[in-house]
């Protein structure tokens, strides 16, 4: 049963595909025919030639349409294209015919002189078409309707309206009366006009209600009427100043033949082949900037004909030099406004990214906020930009972190002429969108280039400072070493020896003149225990061992001036807290040598930032912000933190410092 089911369903499909491609079919014989007599005409022995053979040309929309209507078959497009080429083969065939001895060759003849208006109807009909079918309004099928209706009123109006006489001798069955004639034929061409405006109406109502791919699509249609009407004026200019002969026309026959419907095909098959709206907006923005150059440089050699005379060289040469001094500013602003119109998406994307450029180079914005300005760019939230490593280890984000790309993004490289500096990372779209990346990658390519040298900078900043703080806390815990060493080594057996040396001194006779010279290296070794524990306290004071605070108080104890204490017990590294003790010791120096301070107070808190440190006096002031007290600049730099003084004259001075708790 399936299998019968597949039989008979097969000639359906077949059938309903013949019943699709019959208008093409019957194009393809109007062509064939109409090609058959071209060519007898052309190249019989008193044929013109190559101007009616150009017309041969209308193999190449017959060809496309038929591309179109197998590659997209559900779309009336590829018939329209194929009608194109019929209507435009068909007049010229019957005129052809019409020059020609054969049979009924008069009849033929006065039916293309009044067939003109059939030359219009493939346009038209594509115009309606194009891309996606009629419009669904009701009103759109009349005006489809009316295209062959308003083609037939206009050749019977000119059949009963005018005698044809010599050289062909041919008069319509009926004429009308003059004074019904003129008014008929009015009526004809202003309905054939009705619908020509109709139809572009209808290209442009589509245009504002379609989506990116529509309108991407009529932009190559616009593109190519655009250039066949440019063409087509200016035939009628160069032949109406008979610069040259009716050969102008080929080009506009070329155009109408070649361009439209290849145009047409792309649009239907690949829309986004090229950058068409930049394409678009460059060809307007050339167009009008040429018409707008000309008109100047008429208005100026008119007016310096009328101020210096017609052959003035000086009159002519300074137009000239006006226009050209005019064109190219006049060409970016015209070029500018024509993209917001026709290119508005690439226009917007340039200008935002130029923006962020300059508020990156004022400094009013930071380089690494280039992700976010490219997601809004290119309307793409999933947007990721990933930078290589300066360091070579791979691909990183903007915070600095290693980050492998998804397998599911399409990538855009980025790269400069000596090496690749990163990826742009993008959800899989169409080739415009990956042409649109690849525009905004490369106007942010300031931002992005200093993205990535800020990155290893910082990389490179912090290495540094995890460096020095090993190395500070490598010294810390030498200092603590040796300072254990000196206290339970050299001291205690310095100790030890003086304690057997007074045993001797003990044992001694009464005025033995030994007792004396013990004596006096007793009393030496003890002033090196002293000094051995002034260098251990030098190095790591012993008293830190009972904490910050109660290292503090005994300091400020030994103080000859008044000392007011605000010390948090806080929690820290040890290389914090021999760090905190010194600046404390070394402030407290500096007031008691220069500061004639009658009181000192010592600060010490838990900020967000670290731990803070303040001593502050009531002294003579006037330290210089900026200048001293390098050694406990660079105490407190080594653990990367920052010292601040501030000094009014009169006013007393603080010393602050601020250490990160994590070092």
């Amino acid at each position: 049963m399936p299998a019968l089911i597949t039989e008979r369903a097969i000639p359906v499909h077949n059938a309903s595909m013949s019943r699709r491609f019959w208008p093409i079919w019957l194009a393809s014989a109007v062509c064939l025919a109409a090609g058959v007599v071209l060519a007898l005409g052309a190249f019989r022995p008193n044929g013109d030639g190559w101007p009616t053979a150009l017309y041969l040309l209308g193999v190449v929309p017959l060809a496309l349409g038929w591309l179109i209507a197998v590659r997209a078959p559900r779309g009336p497009v590829g018939a329209a294209v194929a009608w194109l080429a019929a209507s435009l083969l068909v007049v010229p065939a019957l005129d052809a015919w019409g020059r020609a001895p054969w049979p009924e060759a008069d009849f033929v003849g006065a039916l293309g002189v009044v067939a003109w208006p059939w030359q219009l109807t493939g346009l038209l009909a594509l115009l309606l078409v194009f891309p996606d079918g009629l419009l669904p309004e009701r009103r759109w099928r009349v005006v489809a309707a009316g295209v062959p209706v308003s083609a037939l009123a206009v050749g019977v109006a000119m059949t009963v309206t005018i005698d044809y006489g010599e050289p062909r001798y041919f008069t319509a069955p009926v004429l009308v009366p003059e004074p019904i004639w003129l008014p008929l034929m009015i009526s004809a061409l202003g309905l054939l006009l009705v619908v020509v405006i109709a139809c572009g109406a209808s290209v442009v109502l589509r245009y504002r209600r379609g989506g990116d791919r529509t309108k991407q699509q009529l932009r190559w249609l616009i593109l190519a009427t655009g250039v066949v009407v440019a063409v087509m004026v200016a035939s009628w200019i160069v032949t109406s100043f008979e610069l040259v002969g009716p050969e102008a026309y080929s080009a506009f026959l070329l155009g109408i033949l070649v361009l439209v419907p290849a145009a047409v095909a792309i649009a239907v098959l690949r829309y986004d082949l090229f950058e068409i709206d930049r394409i678009l907006s460059d060809s307007v923005a050339w167009f009008l900037t040429t018409l707008i150059a000309a008109a100047l440089l008429a208005a100026g050699v008119v007016l310096t004909g009328y101020l210096a005379g017609r052959d003035s060289a000086i009159g002519l040469t300074g137009s000239v030099f006006l226009v050209a001094l005019l064109l190219f500013p006049l060409h970016r602003r015209l070029h500018r406004a024509v993209g917001k119109v026709l290119d508005r998406d690439r226009t917007v994307l340039v200008e935002q990214i130029e923006r962020f450029v300059e508020q990156v180079r004022d400094g009013s914005a930071e380089p690494e906020d280039v992700e976010t300005v490219l997601r809004s760019a290119v309307r793409d939230p999933e947007l990721t930009l990933l930078l290589s490593d300066p360091a070579g280890t791979g691909l990183v984000n903007l915070a600095g972190t290693t980050q492998d790309p998804p397998e599911d993004r399409m990538s855009v490289p980025l790269r400069t002429a000596s090496a690749d500096i990163g990826v742009i990372l993008v959800r899989p779209g169409s080739m415009r969108h990956l042409r649109r990346v690849k525009l905004a990658a490369s106007a942010a390519r300031l931002p992005i280039e200093v993205s990535r040298l800020r990155i290893g900078l910082r990389r490179a900043l912090t290495d540094v400072a995890e460096s020095r703080r090993r190395l500070v806390s490598a010294t810390i815990d030498e200092r603590r070493r040796l300072e254990r060493d000196l206290h339970d080594g050299a001291q205690q057996q310095l100790v030890a020896i003086g304690m057997q040396l007074r045993a001797a001194q003990y044992r001694l006779r009464a005025g033995d003149p030994v007792s004396a010279d013990l004596e006096l290296a007793v009393e030496r070794l003890e002033s090196t225990v002293g000094e051995l524990r002034r260098l251990a306290h030098g190095v790591r004071p012993a008293s830190l061992d009972d904490g910050l605070p109660a290292a503090l108080a005994r300091l400020g104890a030994e103080c000859p001036l008044p000392v007011d204490f605000e010390v948090e017990d806080a929690a820290s590294s040890e290389v914090v807290t021999v760090t905190a003790y010194f600046v404390v010791a070394e402030a407290m120096a500096n007031v008691l040598k220069h500061a004639r301070a009658s009181r000192i107070g010592i600060n010490v808190e838990r900020q967000e930032d670290g731990l803070r440190v303040a001593v502050i006096d009531d002294g003579i002031g006037g330290v210089p912000a900026d200048k001293g007290l390098t050694a406990l600049r660079d105490r407190v730099g080594s653990v990367g933190g920052r010292l601040t003084v501030t000094s009014e004259p009169a006013g007393g001075t603080t010393v602050e410092a601020v250490l990160p708790c994590a070092s």
